[in-house]
């Protein structure tokens, strides 16, 4: 005789608030623990697992053997980089200062210099506009011409701010980019959209992709680390 085995009841996980200090954010999407750096919390996230049965304790001891990061991350997370007057930007690989003028006028650069009109309070806002739109123009330029090389036809673009990626390809095509990398080395602005373009061809990290990807750029690799090692520092500013 057969006899139909019961399903186990589905048991709720309870997802404390924060591990060992660091905040938590469930994630549907991961299935191990990671930490990563949020731009809108200011800080240090940890992602909880959805998908898998895990641990307070097991996330105590992953939190604590990670404490030197953390707390590097956190330290770098302090150095606010303002849209200010006085300020440095590097924009598309090269040097400008932030420099505000009365009256109206359009921002520009002019120069080593970025001028800003308006009152004073309204500065950080026409700098972050003006980077987006100038991020725009070079990564627009930049993929068209990478997907001509490819014989692909050109394609719409957005420019965000998101909090976990430098950029993306829609199942669609379209590619999104975080305006920030505008303000990354110029060899590490040419990989990322060569890593987006190449996405349209395959639409996962397979062995094709990524020498497809390293066939629209130089030093794949070396953009690659840099991305991962000083990446987290574009997002002090402003």
């Amino acid at each position: 005789m057969w006899f139909r085995q019961k399903p186990k009841p589905d048991i709720k996980q309870i997802i404390p608030l924060d591990v060992g200090g660091v905040k938590v954010k469930p994630s549907s999407r991961a299935r191990r623990f990671s930490l990563r750096v949020d731009a809108k919390e200011g800080d240090v996230v940890f992602c909880w697992p959805l998908k898998s049965r895990v641990s307070l304790e097991k996330a105590l001891k992953f939190v604590e053997r990670h404490r030197p990061w953390i707390e590097d991350q956190r330290r770098n997370a302090l150095q606010t980089i303002p849209f200010a007057p006085g300020t440095a930007l590097p924009i598309a690989g090269k040097n400008y200062t932030i420099e505000h003028a009365q009256g109206r006028g359009l921002t520009r650069l002019e120069g080593d210099k970025l001028i800003v009109h308006g009152g004073v309070e309204h500065i950080s806002r026409r700098v972050r506009d003006f980077l987006k739109a100038e991020a725009y123009r070079h990564f627009k330029e930049i993929s068209d011409r990478k997907a001509a090389q490819l014989k692909l036809p050109p394609v719409s673009i957005r420019i965000l701010d998101p909090n976990t990626r430098w950029g993306s390809c829609g199942p669609d095509g379209r590619l999104m980019y975080s305006w920030r990398i505008l303000l990354a080395p110029p060899e590490v602005m040419d990989y990322l959209v060569a890593h987006e373009v190449a996405h349209r061809v395959h639409l996962n990290h397979s062995r094709r992709f990524w020498a497809l990807c390293a066939s629209l750029t130089n030093d794949a690799a070396q953009s690659r680390r840099w991305l991962r090692k000083q990446g987290r520092k574009l997002l002090n500013y402003g």
